[in-house]
């Protein structure tokens, strides 16, 4: 569940501990894979050790500070200036890959790669056998990879974000930002160490060009997923396969499907009573008995919206007499990718019953407020509710929001009967809109 501002920043010390810690534990997540052969490849001499150079800590030193420069440039100190311009980095990423794709043509062609050294040895023959001369090289080839990474950030990144975004960057924001990167420095700097070292040691100088030729292979394999676009809809598969944070109540469901009775999104679903009114059975499995409905007051129109999809401009005063879930979300968020079946069977289920799900898209990522991209997502992924696009964050604000992504349950007089944020309690979300539509 990935969160902003407020509480989590209010605790300084704390929350740099924090920030620090979950940097380092992102070495084990599966988004971040892809950078482990960038990284080990751009730290990595094809020649080996027998060439006689030296500085290849320095070259290590390079990449990583290259690296996570860039990765808080971009996601805090940029954030805000390029969404008030309504600018996003996607040049600048296709810049990079572009950047990547030569740099792993290099590896692969070793010809080249001789080819380009001696063109740099030209141009700055002194620094070219500096010792030192390989850190300017990691710098740049780190900020690259800083660029084009698009990490599973989690709610502590994902604070920083969008508190950038809508309150512009501050030192604290830049600290926590760093004090995440330098967490996630340390595994990386130690598996780009090992790696370096191991593909030195291997005795076999073939053996060894293969294994560079193939982190080549990876950084041009990455960088042209992200030329071409096709790392936006990987990435999204990825993470609709990785287990969610609480998933109890539907182990195995497929969008559209019905988890007890397998039935299709489309069909007549069983009916049930309720409270005196037929519903459908419900699409989770296990549902309370019974859940507590609050009054948190009137809900707030909608504000900022930019663009819609799947719909003309709806307000939520057009909507009275009907029951409305507003939901936030972004389509590169993996909370939002794991809660989406069960948006979408609920939107499709209840419809008809009186339900209307609004999805405001509110961006995370630069990639995520091209609204192209949006709306690749929104065709790629299935939804067929209305999605209103809220890239300055109005809407965000309008209702406090804090998280990606948030439910916010609407009855038919227009006030908010419950707010809640996250993966899981999939049961009590359902009870709520059950319950609304019988009019509870």
């Amino acid at each position: 569940m990935a969160s902003r501002d407020g509480p989590i920043l209010s605790a300084m010390p704390a929350t740099l501990v924090f920030a620090a810690v979950a940097g380092l534990l992102t070495i084990l997540s599966p988004c971040v894979l892809p950078v482990v052969p960038l990284l080990v490849g751009a730290t990595t001499d094809p020649a080996g050790p027998e060439r006689g150079r030296s500085g290849g800590g320095r070259r290590v030193a390079g990449v990583i500070l290259g690296f996570g420069t860039m990765f808080v440039a971009t996601t805090v100190v940029l954030a805000s200036t390029l969404a008030a311009l309504g600018i996003t980095t996607t040049a600048l990423r296709t810049l990079a890959a572009l950047v990547l794709v030569a740099f792993g043509a290099t590896l692969v062609v070793p010809a080249l790669g001789r080819t380009v050294e001696r063109w740099a040895a030209r141009m700055q023959p002194a620094r070219a056998t500096a010792p030192g001369g390989g850190f300017t090289g990691g710098l740049a080839l780190g900020a690259m990879i800083g660029l084009v990474w698009s990490p599973c950030v989690g709610p502590i990144m994902a604070t920083v974000i969008a508190a950038a975004v809508v309150d512009g960057p501050t030192v604290g924001l830049v600290a926590v930002a760093t004090a995440y990167v330098v967490g996630a420095a340390v595994p990386l700097a130690l598996v780009a160490v090992a790696g370096r070292r191991a593909v030195e040691r291997l005795g076999s100088g073939r053996a060894r060009e293969r294994l560079v030729r193939g982190f080549g292979a990876v950084a041009m394999a990455a960088g042209l997923l992200i030329v071409t676009g096709l790392d936006i809809p990987l990435q999204t598969a990825v993470a609709s396969v990785l287990p969610g944070g609480s998933r109890a109540e539907v182990t195995a469901a497929q969008p559209g499907a019905s988890a007890e009775a397998g039935v299709p999104a489309g069909l007549a679903a069983p009916m049930r009573n309720v409270d005196g009114r037929l519903l459908p059975d419900p699409y989770v499995e296990a549902l309370p008995a019974s859940v507590e409905l609050e009054d948190l007051g009137p809900a707030p129109e909608l504000a900022g919206i930019t663009a819609w999809i799947n719909s003309e401009p709806l307000t939520v005063a057009s909507l009275r007499g009907k029951v409305v879930l507003v939901h936030f979300w972004t389509f590169g968020c993996i909370n939002c990718v794991h809660v989406q079946p069960y948006v979408k069977a609920w939107d499709e289920r209840y419809a008809s019953d009186g339900l209307v799900v609004l999805g405001v898209h509110t961006p995370e990522l630069s990639y995520e407020r091209d609204l192209a991209n949006v709306r690749d997502a929104v065709d790629r992924q299935g939804v067929r509710f209305p999605v209103a696009f809220d890239p300055e964050f109005a809407s965000w604000r309008a209702y406090d929001n804090r998280y990606w992504p948030a439910f916010y349950f609407i009855d038919r007089q227009g006030r908010i009967r419950r707010a809640d944020a996250g993966e899981g309690s999939y049961g009590i979300r359902e009870q709520v809109i059950r319950a609304l539509l019988a009019g509870a």
